[in-house]
């Protein structure tokens, strides 16, 4: 199980402060296997935190993202969201969510402001994340769609680990002769780097 502790919101935080923040939280939510978290007109202005499991965020039948344990999601739909949410996340196991809402956000900023640096520190990760996927705009096809994957799944190196082409191409949803000559584009254009089951996003 992950633990809350390490959310990247208590950075920089007393350990007795910390565990007053995760007091006062609500308690978290379980999901089974297939269920639904989030949808264009299911959701709420929170953000999520997955404890335990897995889960998948698709958009127009595209895998935009995989979940595990400690990863976030719902970030994008606090303080004056739209009406929609961009995506579906749906579990692939059971799985237990910690959300924090956007009221309890709030008071956690009032009363520890340090919280507020690092709530801003982790939106300007996701907009570097944005400008990477701007490049997007110079790739067509199974290259395009290969590369918004691996934006959506790096860890904060950039790196996506594979275990094989095959499962990658299972992964994407793209078939195993379009992937190679994606990754050959990717490569040739800079925006990746491949060594053996590594891909660098660059």
């Amino acid at each position: 199980m992950y633990d809350i502790r390490k959310l990247f919101l208590f950075n920089g935080l007393a350990e007795g402060d910390r565990d007053c923040i995760i007091s006062t939280l609500t308690e978290c939510k379980g999901f089974a296997k297939g269920e639904t978290i989030y949808s264009a007109d299911a959701f709420q202005n929170a953000m999520g935190i997955f404890l335990t499991g897995k889960a998948e965020a698709t958009s127009e039948n595209v895998v935009k993202k995989n979940f595990i344990e400690g990863d976030i999601f719902g970030v994008g739909s606090m303080f004056g969201a739209g009406e929609k949410y961009i995506s579906e996340i749906v579990t692939k196991t059971d799985c237990l969510v910690q959300f924090i809402t956007e009221e309890q956000l709030k008071k956690i900023f009032e009363k520890y402001p340090i919280t507020s640096v690092n709530y801003i520190t982790f939106l300007s990760g996701r907009i570097r994340y944005l400008n990477q996927k701007i490049k997007l705009y110079t790739c067509k096809g199974a290259a395009a769609k290969l590369y918004m994957y691996l934006c959506n799944n790096a860890d904060e190196n950039n790196v996506v680990k594979i275990n094989n082409m095959t499962s990658l191409a299972r992964l994407t949803s793209i078939g195993r002769t379009s992937l190679y000559r994606a990754v050959d584009e990717l490569s040739e254009r800079g925006l990746i780097e491949r060594k053996n089951q590594i891909i660098k996003v660059m």
